[in-house]
C-alpha cells in the first residue's frame, strides 16, 4: 500500500513499505534524511570529504541493492553499520602515510589510536553479542562466519538442515546488528 508521502511525515517503514511498491520518491527522503550522519560519521574518520562521499554513495547504492530484503524496523542502524564497514575498508585499502614533496608524513598516533579505540569498541560489542546467543545459534555463526564453513558443511558437522543453519545465521546477525546499532548511531553525534 503506498502512502501519500506529501500529507504524512513517515516513518522510516512506511518509506521502506513504499519504496518496495515502486515509490522511488521514498528513497530520495530516505536519502535526504540520512545523507548528512552517514557522511559525518564516515568523514569523522576518513578526514576527507571525497572518500566521506563515496562511502555514503556506495552506502546507498547497497540499500538499494538491497531495498526487496530489508526489514522496516531499522533503517537508520542498517545505513549506520553499512556505511562504518565501508569505512572500515576504506582505511584498509588506504596506506598509512602521505607523501608530501620527498617526504613521507606518518598519520598522527593520536588519530590512529581514535580509529583504534573505535574499531576495538565495535568489536567487543558484536564479541559480547555472539557470546549471548543461544548455544546452537553461537556455534552455527562461529562455523560459518568465523571458521568460514559451508552451509552444507556446518549443517552436517552440527547434525541439522541446512535451513536451520541459515535461520540461526539469520538470528545471529539480526541479534548482532541491534547491539551495535546504537554503538554506530553514537557515533553518528560524536
Amino acid at each position: 500500500m503506498i502512502h501519500d508521502l506529501k500529507t504524512i511525515d513517515l516513518t522510516d517503514a512506511v518509506l521502506l513499505e513504499n519504496l518496495q511498491s515502486g515509490d522511488h520518491t521514498a528513497f530520495d527522503q530516505l536519502y535526504t534524511k540520512y545523507w548528512k550522519p552517514l557522511y559525518r560519521l564516515s568523514f569523522k574518520v576518513l578526514k576527507d570529504e571525497l572518500e566521506s562521499e563515496d562511502v555514503v554513495q556506495e552506502t546507498f547504492v547497497r540499500f538499494w541493492e538491497n531495498r526487496k530484503t530489508l526489514n522496516g524496523s531499522n533503517i537508520k542502524g542498517w545505513l549506520a553499520t553499512t556505511s562504518y564497514r565501508l569505512t572500515l575498508k576504506k582505511i584498509q585499502s588506504q596506506k598509512r602515510h602521505v607523501s608530501i614533496e620527498g617526504v613521507t608524513y606518518e598519520e598522527p598516533m593520536a588519530e590512529r589510536a581514535d580509529e583504534s579505540f573505535n574499531t576495538r569498541q565495535l568489536q567487543l560489542q558484536i564479541n559480547n553479542c555472539v557470546n549471548q546467543l543461544p548455544d546452537q545459534c553461537r556455534k552455527v555463526y562461529q562455523m560459518r562466519r568465523l571458521d568460514e564453513l559451508s552451509v552444507k558443511d556446518t549443517a552436517s558437522m552440527l547434525g541439522i538442515s541446512a535451513k536451520t543453519v541459515e535461520g540461526h545465521v539469520t538470528t545471529a546477525l539480526k541479534r548482532i546488528r541491534h547491539a551495535i546499532s546504537s554503538a554506530m548511531i553514537l557515533l553518528l553525534f560524536l
